[in-house]
């Protein structure tokens, strides 16, 4: 295989992409690099050409580098693919190593980074390539072992072939048929042919053997002039008389290409007897486990294994023979010093050659890879402790315990912005720290450049971890520090995370991205804590607000909210006025008083963030005004959030620098904008009721009005005109007096259901339970029945106010005597919610139904037309609902339904 190693580097930032691919060059003669723009292109590029390693970054447009190394390897398992990423979190590193990543590295603009970048894609392409050579020449190996046979020669005396068997054509090319008959010089290089005679005749003329004959080693010719490396046997006898040779040819091909892969793999090649001893190992042995082979031959390889992990590896690789996979079993071996060390070992067949007989395991070291499996799983359960902290100090506390315990940074600590915003303070420490530090360490903000304090102030404004293996030697500190290797990490808007060691380059790649993965974990945490706080004492601000009794004092404790609870500054309050047609300002802080000028109306023409923000119903916020075209863009206003309260108006919050409102600000002033709303609502609906209860109060006093005018004012004419016809019977027999009379008790009968239409609207408020076939009787007693029948099928006791149910039955009993007709039958029965009052006369007009509750509708000469209607008040001053439908007989049926029973 060539020197030149293929890459193909795939990245979606074309200015990256070649300053990586620039670097490899420079940094490797032998690296060739490929690029691509993305997975799809990185895809084809390995379909058109042959590559030994890919670099991609995780973040791509379209697919992401995992979804990439998902593809790659499904068409190569063994290929090697480094994930080289400027960002990692838990998720991404294990759903990596899931995956089979051979490698990951955090991005970095330095050469450094580019120089380990080259070593990673030189050591993992010569891995693969000494793995695919072991593969080739462990199963050609294996295929000799199992069914391949010698070649087998009869020569005579003059050298020529007599017999050849079927394995010379695999080894040399010829047919049997074709070597016999043909000198044995056919199959020896032409410069060896002159030694081979003038060896074959001092034999047959003395007897005398120049060579070992049960292993004479040279190259052999091929049929198509290659030579090939063998082995022979060679032996005498005597056929017919005649003296013969015969020789045993071995291929030493397979032999030679696998004796020089043991001596120079990485891995280790052992080989095991039956009952677990050493029998040979290859002289990786020594760099890989600390033993030299000879240290080794002839023990016990499972004393050496954990006790642990002995049975798990018997069971293992105890069965190597058979057609099954080859076995793999992860344990931990005893070093010389006395620890242990994870291994992997693959089993493989049995062999016998060279004196050594046993079976072939291999193996390798995955001590690193055991190492960043326990710190991730380790790394799990200290996050999701973190997210279970109550406090700053707990979260803060645990973080710096999960760092030493995971990448032992016990020089290490959390430091928080002070209340000022002027300094970064401890919060907590690591335990090397007091050791080490002659004070607690905090850092200044206006500190001078080159102090420790300038350099932690850099990072925390800074977008990413800053990484530093040698601090001493850095350009970025003048003065001294007891910290070598570092690491900070800033914390959001929090603070910053401090991981350091007194030594250099102590922190691997993936020791950085634990520290990055628990930084983000510990951001995630306080956001969480402080956002809990908030918002405890945001409920208790907003019970106080939706007590306000007017649209005015509700903006006010809105601005009281944001000000004393949230600890906003400059905070406003704007409610739609339709009059003033746009937003109104309704409650300013004392801060947006001072630094803001007057606060005006802002309309839809107007092109203020306000109004759109209003109009979209949609939370904006602004970083810095000044990069907009906002009205405020000459104020010290700079950090802007404006939060719609629903269809009623705006909160809007501000700063002085720019910058200052984040994600927790958003989340809490929406919370502050929605109970704004709700009190905003409650207060609309206090107000619609108050409206409506003052109009029903004048309604009331109408009717009180207009039922006084009835009963005083109608009735004392009435009563003079009754008085009146019966003087003028006594004068007079006239019949015209009979019809007045009649004329006089309509007038009686109208007036009365006109007083009870007036009076009895109200709710019932003193309903108690009543016998209701009790009340149907009396009922019944009271009304003209005539000749009419009644049938009481009703039962039990229900809740209403017995006066006004009285009023209900007897209207619907005078209603039915009065359309029933001759020979009427009046039935009273229960619903399950009710009653009902049914007749078997000619019944309702269905298309009439809807309207014989309207007010002065009738049917009878007689009737007044209120009847049906104050059976509807009634209903409905109860509770209840009322329908006409027809009876069984075909008559009317009035159904009353919705009845509390009290039984």
């Amino acid at each position: 295989m060539t020197d030149r190693i293929p890459v193909l580097l795939v990245d979606d930032d074309p200015d990256l992409r070649a300053v990586v691919a620039s670097f490899l060059r420079e940094e490797r003669d032998r690296i060739a690099v490929e690029t691509a723009p993305d997975a799809a292109a990185g895809l084809e590029t390995l379909s058109e050409r042959d590559v030994e390693c890919i670099v991609s970054d995780y973040e791509l447009s379209g697919r992401d580098g995992l979804d990439l190394l998902d593809e790659v390897r499904e068409r190569d398992p063994d290929l090697p693919f480094i994930l080289f990423t400027g960002g990692g979190s838990e998720a991404v590193a294990s759903e990596a190593i899931s995956a089979g990543v051979t490698d990951y590295m955090r991005k970095s603009g330095d050469t450094e980074q580019c120089e380990r970048l080259a070593d990673r894609i030189v050591e993992a392409v010569e891995q693969r390539r000494a793995e695919r050579e072991a593969e080739q020449a462990v199963g050609q190996f294996r295929a000799v072992a199992k069914g391949a046979s010698d070649a087998i020669l009869s020569v005579d005396t003059d050298g020529v072939i007599r017999f050849a068997n079927a394995a010379v054509e695999p080894m040399f090319g010829y047919e049997p048929a074709d070597l016999e008959g043909e000198p044995l010089t056919t199959l020896i290089p032409e410069r060896h042919r002159d030694d081979h005679l003038e060896a074959v005749d001092r034999y047959l003329a003395d007897g005398e053997r120049s060579v070992d004959w049960s292993d004479v080693r040279f190259n052999a010719l091929h049929r198509d002039g290659h030579e090939v490396p063998v082995s022979i046997s060679y032996g005498e006898f005597t056929a017919d008389g005649e003296r013969r040779f015969v020789g045993v040819v071995r291929d030493d091909s397979e032999r030679e290409r696998h004796r020089a892969f043991i001596e120079h793999a990485g891995d280790v090649v052992t080989v095991l007897s039956s009952d677990w001893r050493f029998r040979y190992l290859s002289p990786s042995c020594e760099s890989v486990i600390g033993y030299a082979p000879s240290d080794l031959l002839g023990e016990r390889a499972l004393e050496y294994i954990h006790p642990e992990d002995r049975d798990a590896v018997s069971e293992a690789l105890g069965a190597l023979e058979g057609d099954r996979d080859p076995p793999t079993a992860e344990y931990r071996f005893r070093t010389t010093d006395g620890g242990y060390r994870w291994l992997e070992s693959v089993g493989s067949d049995r062999i016998e050659t060279d004196g050594i007989e046993g079976y072939v395991v291999t193996t390798r070291d995955i001590s690193e890879r055991k190492e960043r499996e326990r710190t991730l799983a380790s790394l799990r359960e200290w996050t999701r402790e973190l997210n279970y902290t109550r406090t700053t100090d707990e979260a803060a506390e645990l973080a710096v315990e999960a760092v030493d315990d995971l990448i032992d940074a016990g020089l290490s600590g959390i430091h928080l912005l002070s209340e000022d915003g002027e300094s970064l303070q401890p919060a907590a420490l690591g335990d090397s720290v007091p050791m080490l530090f002659e004070e607690q360490p905090s850092y200044d903000r206006d500190a001078p450049a080159g102090s420790r304090a300038a350099l932690a102030w850099g990072a925390f404004r800074g977008e990413g971890s800053v990484v530093i293996d040698e601090l001493s030697s850095s350009d970025r500190l003048d003065e001294p520090s007891p910290a070598e290797s570092l690491v900070l990490g800033p914390i959001g808007d929090h603070g910053l995370f401090v991981v350091s060691s007194p030594d250099p380059y102590e922190f691997t790649d993936t020791d950085v991205l634990v520290a990055e993965i628990l930084t983000d974990h510990l951001e995630a945490a306080l956001d969480r804590i402080e956002r809990e706080s908030r918002v405890e004492r945001l409920h208790g601000a907003t019970r106080t607000l939706v007590r306000a009794e007017s649209r005015e004092a509700i903006a006010e404790q809105a601005v009281a909210a944001a000000t004393d609870v949230l600890e906003f500054s400059i905070v406003t309050v704007r409610l739609y006025d339709e009059a003033a047609g746009g937003l109104v300002p309704v409650a300013v802080s004392d801060r947006a008083t001072e630094v803001l000028p007057e606060r005006e109306t802002f309309t839809p023409d107007g092109g203020s963030l306000n109004w759109a923000a209003f109009e979209a119903g949609e939370l904006r916020k602004f970083d810095d005004i000044r990069t907009t075209d906002a009205l405020d863009v000459d104020t010290p206003l700079r950090s802007l959030l404006i939060v719609p309260i629903g269809e009623f108006g705006t909160i809007s919050i501000g700063e002085t620098e720019p910058g200052m409102l984040g994600s927790v600000d958003e989340y809490l002033a929406g919370i502050l904008a929605t109970a704004a709303e709700t009190a905003f609502q409650a207060e609309a609906r206090t107000r619609r009721l108050a409206d409506r209860t003052a109009e029903l109060e004048r309604q009331n006093d109408r009717l009180e009005e207009f039922a006084g005018v009835v009963s005083h004012d109608l009735r004392n004419p009435l009563e003079v005109a009754r008085g009146r016809t019966e003087l003028a019977r006594e004068e007079c027999d006239s019949e015209h007096l009979a019809a007045v009379e009649r004329a006089h008790d309509r007038m009686t009968a109208l007036i009365d259901d006109l007083l009870t239409l007036a009076r009895e609207g109200d709710p019932v408020t003193d309903a108690e339970p009543v016998d209701i076939a009790r009340v149907v009787g009396a009922c019944w007693r009271t009304v003209d029945t005539s000749d009419a029948t009644l049938r009481t099928e009703v039962e039990g006791t229900v809740v209403a106010d017995e006066g006004r149910l009285k009023q209900l039955l007897e209207n619907l009993i005078r209603n039915a005597i009065e359309h029933g007709g001759e020979d009427l039958t009046v039935t009273v029965g229960s619903l399950p919610d009710g009653f009902y009052v049914a007749d078997d006369g000619p019944g309702i007009d269905p298309d009439l139904r809807g309207t014989v509750f309207d007010a002065g509708y009738s049917t009878s000469q007689s009737g007044t037309g209120f009847g049906l209607r104050i059976v509807e008040q009634v209903a409905d001053a109860h509770g209840w609902s009322v329908r006409a439908v027809e009876s069984e007989a075909g008559g009317a049926r009035f159904e009353i339904t919705g009845v509390e029973s009290a039984d």
